[in-house]
């Protein structure tokens, strides 16, 4: 299946796509990025394309500048709500090309909060980045533990916590590698009844800890379920540059719900992360699986 963006993010627009480069709204600020699987033409005039407020220029692998057009500020608010949750968080232009902020996502902001509905969730965020799913599970009440490696991340998820409104001690806040986080979870005797993950292709924790999709994320899958409650709720796990399928996610999935012991009534929706919406070019950004 394929996973349009939410409805509940108007603040999020994909204007076009096309020859390697996308062309998005977040907030009321346009932006040109690269995508290197965005391999067809263009639809809109390239003199819409050139008025975009910044474009991202590619200077190596990874990096590279914002040529800016206009005036734009260190970060700026976005706003997502869906039924009574709604949450506010900041966008930035980082030397990643990307904002903090990925819009694709909106769709897994919709399943936590319907399948949420009211419970009051042990709820865990591996890898949580910029932490919008931390903020929106905290917002609708949930005790939520957020896990990333990076210390700048998790600085912009606390900033991101505080735009919503939220206290300081709203989040439980980690700064750790995520299977050392898992195991010591395990000794604890701690439970989960939610999990959201989003592991990297490849990754460092804070103290040189590799991590390699293909090689630990089993091993942390396997560690995980350790974790599920008795009345588990619901499991998400993303996946962005790598060259698998979602199958892989799904079939992962199902050995976490036997190792867990889930029973046997259980679900998974898997397939990709779309941004754009029918009838329009759709662009794939990453794919997904998620257990319920």
């Amino acid at each position: 299946m394929i996973q349009e963006e939410s409805a509940n993010f108007p603040d999020y627009e994909l204007l076009d796509s096309g020859d390697g480069y996308r062309l998005e709204r977040f907030g009321k600020f346009v932006l040109a990025r690269p995508d290197p699987a965005a391999l067809w033409k263009k639809s809109l005039p390239q003199a819409i394309w050139e008025k975009a407020d910044a474009e991202f220029i590619k200077q190596g692998e990874d990096k590279g500048r914002w040529k800016i057009r206009t005036q734009i500020p260190d970060k700026w608010i976005l706003n997502y709500q869906h039924n009574q949750a709604k949450i506010s968080f900041y966008a930035k232009l980082t030397p990643f090309k990307h904002t903090g902020v990925f819009p694709e996502q909106s769709a897994n902001w919709d399943f936590i909060v319907e399948k949420t509905a009211g419970k009051k969730l042990n709820f865990l965020n591996l890898f949580g980045y910029t932490g919008i799913a931390s903020v929106l599970a905290a917002k609708i009440g949930c005790s939520v533990t957020h896990v990333d490696a990076s210390k700048p991340s998790v600085s912009w998820a606390r900033e991101n916590m505080l735009a919503s409104g939220l206290p300081d001690d709203a989040i439980r806040w980690i700064l750790d590698d995520a299977l050392k986080f898992i195991k010591r979870e395990v000794r604890r005797g701690k439970k989960y009844d939610a999990i959201i993950l989003d592991p990297p292709a490849f990754g460092r924790g804070p103290k040189g800890e590799v991590w390699k999709f293909s090689d630990d994320l089993p091993v942390l899958l396997g560690e995980l379920a350790n974790l599920a409650s008795p009345d588990f709720k619901y499991l998400i796990c993303n996946a962005y540059a790598v060259s698998v399928s979602s199958l892989l996610l799904k079939n992962l999935l199902q050995d976490f719900a036997a190792n867990a012991k889930l029973g046997p009534n259980r679900k998974i929706d898997y397939g990709e992360l779309i941004l754009g919406k029918s009838p329009n070019k759709l662009v794939s950004t990453g794919i997904f699986a998620r257990l319920y």
